[in-house]
């Protein structure tokens, strides 16, 4: 057997294996009735909001984190160099 041959066997194997999946699932499935099928998830969940225990501690300025928001590339960069963040070693991809 040349392997042409076999890649042949294989490539109609797998096709007549593919097309029976394909044609089984079209025989087993009611295809007749979908527009009056309409299979739609819902979620409906209980939960009530609770107050947060920073609104009642008050403004929350007792942390020692000065800014917690995002900055940009150059900014995060000054910040490395001003030794702000703690930064370790270089990063690789």
């Amino acid at each position: 057997m040349t392997w042409i041959k076999f890649a042949l066997w294989v490539l109609g194997i797998y096709t007549s294996y593919y097309a029976a999946l394909i044609c089984w699932d079209f025989l087993r499935t009611n295809r007749g009735g979908t527009a009056n099928d309409k299979h739609e998830l819902t979620f409906v969940e209980d939960i009530h909001p609770v107050k947060s225990l920073v609104e009642e501690t008050g403004s929350g300025k007792e942390s020692s984190i000065a800014f917690s928001g995002g900055v940009s590339l150059k900014q995060l960069f000054n910040l490395a160099r001003e030794e702000s963040v703690e930064y370790i070693k270089s990063v690789s991809f």
